[in-house]
Parts: structure tokens; sequence; C-alpha cells
């Protein structure tokens, strides 16, 4: 009985004992998951709370572990700074040298936006997420790379300043006439342009800079030649044509046909220019020096007036000009073929309003050369002389020709009895076509229609006096006949032939022309 009672104490005794022992065990393991709780909080929120880098966090591949975001920054800046530094574009043209750092293409490396987004990592989201990057992170690793940007067209503006001042206008070769010097031509020789190519030299320092090829780059250009060289412009120093006049007696009009013709003494003319006599001379009056001689008044007489003879000046002229196959703009003919000019080749002017314009109408300059030897007025033309002929004659068709009229007689009381005065000649009326030759080896290869002129039927005008009183009839010793006349033959007052061949039917005193009462020339 007693052993039982202690049997039963025994194992209560050891019940106890166990309970405490269970006891003590789950004090000891709920201590230690506190414990390792509150090291893990505090670990935790030392994690989190870094100021540096996390490990396994790098950028253009150096570790920023450790490292707080200045010392990242600058560690990344001395890594790629000194790649923005080699950036020197260099340009050479000759002796001039141009330079530009990595500022004048915008070139820049996003190291601050890189570096910031590495020092994010484990920064972003709440607790679990920013653990867990910080866990990626050191496993496995967040990689970041910067990149260098950069703009070479920035530098378009700069290429072509340095293009204005590089680049050079072609000059074409010179030629100066000097009419009156044995040598009639100077010259002064072209001059090459050069011309930079802006876009080809961008896009060639794209491929440089993309190619990280800083070393010098000459600049391209295109030489730009001149329109006309050294060699082409001594071409133009050919005597494509010379014509000239019969000058009259008359010192009062060469006078005013050196006077005229000075305004096309060494004229240049190019190619499409016109020129003008009534705009090169001016009004051609006394006050302008010029001196009265003959002109056509009413289109059917001789006045003495300032400008007579400059009709010559314009035809001369006329006839050099078609001889060198120029263009006539502006010409009129006389009212009576000159005598210095074949029929239907004169030119008639009167300022302002009869005028001779020519134009060049070649691709070349040409030159007159203007001089008066032995009694003639000679008119030269230089330039380029033509290959597809050799020279031009000008020919005169006579188209139609009416007879010389009888002049109209007038009785003048002032005039002695039986005297008589032509006060205009009749003229007979003619119409003419005249005609470009051209010639090659000799041969006519063509003829171009020139001008039309219908010279008008003039009737003339005859003052007599009063009629003579009746002489006493003479003894006939001479078998009936009385003076020396004919009976059949009436003495003749009119001036060349009455089918106007005479000089092809031109006034033998060759002047000049005025078709109005009011104009002063011809």
């Amino acid at each position: 009985m007693q052993s039982r009672t202690q049997s039963k104490r025994a194992a209560v005794s050891k019940k106890r004992r166990a309970g405490k022992v269970g006891t003590a065990f789950l004090v000891v393991f709920f201590t230690f998951l506190i414990l390792a709780a509150l090291g893990a909080f505090i670990y935790g929120y030392h994690i989190l709370n870094l100021e540096t880098f996390y490990a396994g966090v790098t950028v253009d591949n150096i570790d920023l572990e450790g490292m707080t975001y200045d010392e990242g920054l600058n560690a990344i800046k001395a890594l790629r700074q000194p790649e923005l530094e080699a950036i020197n574009i260099v340009l050479r043209h000759e002796d001039l040298v141009w330079e530009y750092g990595y500022e004048a293409i915008g070139a820049k490396i996003n190291i601050e936006e890189v570096v910031n987004q590495a020092y994010q990592v484990g920064r972003q989201g709440n607790i679990i997420e920013r653990l867990r990057q910080i866990y990626e992170a050191s496993k496995t690793g967040y990689y970041f790379t910067t990149v260098l940007t950069y703009d070479v067209s920035l530098l378009q503006d700069e290429l072509e300043a340095i293009a204005r001042q590089i680049n050079l206008e072609p000059v074409d070769a010179q030629i100066e006439f000097h009419p009156d010097e044995e040598e009639k031509f100077s010259f002064t020789e072209e001059v090459i342009g050069k011309g930079m190519l802006v876009d080809e030299a961008l896009a060639d320092l794209k491929e440089k800079v993309d190619a990280r090829d800083f070393s010098p780059y000459e600049i391209p250009v295109q030489l730009i030649q001149p329109k006309y060289t050294l060699e082409e412009v001594k071409t133009w120093t050919s005597k494509i044509a010379v014509y000239s006049t019969p000058l009259t007696s008359s010192a009062a009009r060469t006078h005013n046909i050196i006077l005229s013709s000075k305004s096309y003494d060494g004229l240049r003319l190019d190619p499409g220019e016109i020129f003008s006599l009534n705009e090169a001379t001016g009004p051609r009056d006394k006050a302008q020096g010029y001196k009265d001689a003959p002109v056509i008044k009413e289109g059917k007489k001789l006045v003495d007036e300032p400008g007579g003879g400059n009709c010559q000046t314009s035809t001369t002229l006329y006839g050099a000009a078609i001889r060198a196959d120029l263009e006539i703009i502006e010409r009129y003919h006389h009212s009576w073929p000159s005598v210095y000019a074949k029929v239907g080749q004169d030119a008639t002017v009167s300022y302002p309003v009869l005028d001779i314009k020519i134009r060049n109408n070649k691709d070349t300059p040409v030159f007159f050369d203007r001089y008066i030897k032995n009694g003639r007025l000679y008119v030269e033309v230089y330039g380029k002389a033509p290959t597809e002929y050799d020279k031009i004659d000008v020919i005169s068709v006579i188209l139609e020709q009416t007879s010389k009229p009888a002049e109209k007689v007038v009785q003048d009381n002032t005039l002695a009895p039986g005297e008589e005065v032509i006060e205009y000649p009749s003229r007979p009326g003619i119409k003419v076509q005249t005609y470009r030759v051209y010639y090659k080896d000799g041969k006519e290869i063509k003829r171009v229609k020139e001008a039309y002129s219908n010279y008008p039927r003039i009737v003339g005008l005859k003052r007599v006096g009063p009629p003579k009183p009746p002489e006493e009839e003479q003894p006939s010793n001479n078998n009936g006949k009385t003076g020396d006349t004919k009976p059949n033959e009436q003495p003749s007052n009119n001036q060349g032939n009455s089918n106007g061949s005479n000089n092809n039917g031109s006034n033998n005193s060759g002047e000049e022309q005025s078709d109005t009462e009011s104009t002063d020339e011809a």
C-alpha cells in the first residue's frame, strides 16, 4: 500500500519536473524567436536605410556597392568624361584651321540619369518590394549603362559660315578694247572659283564622329570654272565686218559725222545689249556742237540745219552691223536713196523720232571701231569669228521703180525773165528688198531678207521767171535756124535719168532726211 502511494508520488513528481522543463523550453524558444525577429527588424531597418548603393549594382561595369550617391556619380564621371573631352573636331582648308569641342555638337553622357536609376534599386516600392530588389541585386545583379549622344548637324551654321569665308566666286577673263592703239585688245586672266561642299562635309563629319575618328578633316571644295577663260576671250578679237561710206567736201557735214560717230567709237556691245544712236548722242543740235548742213525737210527738199550728215553716221553703222550679222531692232530709210550707200541700204535718223537700234544677238561681245581714212568713214566690228559662214554680203534688189515725173512749174516774178530755179527735183518711186547673203568657202550658202524700203515718187517744184519779151527777128544765115538749139531738142533741168538709173536713183547731194517739218536733222 505504502509502495503504491510512493509510486504515485513519484509519478506526479516526475510529471511536475517534465512540465517545468517544457515550460523552460518554450520560454527559451519564444525568447529566441523574439530576439531573431528583433534582429531581423534591426537588420532590415539598417539595410533599408543605407545611404550607399546596394550590393550587385553596377554602372558601366563599375561596382558601386558601398558608395554614396555622390561617390558613385563621381566615379562614373571620372570614367566617362574623358570620352567627351576626346571629341575634338578639326577642320582644315589650306592654311586655315577650325576646331570644335564636344559642346559644339551637343555631345553629352546621361551619367546623372543612369546613376540616379541605379541608386533607386532597393529604394522604390513597399518594404517587401524593396527587400526583394536588394536580394535580387545581391544574387543576380543590376546592371546599368550610360549612353553618349550628340548631333553633328548642329555644326550646320558653322560650316555655312566657313563656306562664306572660303568660297570664291569665279571671275571671267577680261578683255579691253583700245580702238586707237596698235594692239587693239588687252586681257586679264580668269580666276577659278571654289565652293565648299557643305552637305558632303556634314555627312563626312558624322561618319568620323560615329567612328570616334578625330583626325584633322580636309574640307571638300568644288572648283568653279568661269564662263569665259583667257583662251576663249582671245577668240573675240577677229574682224568680222567692215563697212565704209565716202564723205563729201562739206566741212560742216564732215564735222557733224565725226562728232556723232564718236558715240560708237570703241563701243562694246554685250550679248543681248541694244545700242541706240539717239540714246548715245542725245539731241544733235547747236548746243551739242553740231553745225548747219543740209537735211531733208518735208520729205522732198534740202534745208541747212544743225546735224546735217548724221544719217551717214547711222548708215555706215547699219552697213557694218548687218555684215556682222547683228540684229536690227529699228531702222528707217530716207525719202530718196542716198549717194553714199547702195539703194535700200541707208538708215536715216532724226532725234528723237527716228533711230537706228542694234542688238547683239550673239553669245559673246562685239566691239566697234570707227575711223576716217582717205575721205571715207569706216566702221569695223570685232568679235568671235563665225564657223557656219565666212562672210556676209548685202545685195539690193529693186522690186519696182516708177519713172521720174516732170517738176511742177510755178511762176515766180521775183526771178528774172526766163530764169528757172529747181526748188527741189522730181524723183522716181523705188521699192527695194535687201538681202544678207552668206558665203562659205566662196560659195553662197543662204540668203536672208534684210529690209524693205519704199522710196516715194516725188514731184519736184520748178520756179520760173516771167516770160522773156519778144526778141527782134534776126537775119537767117543758118538755113532757117535760130540760136544753137535744134528744133527737136529742149534743154533738160532734170538731175539723173528718168528711169532713176543714176546711182540707183540716188540724189547726188547724198544728204540726210527729215520726215517732219519740225525735225532738226536727218
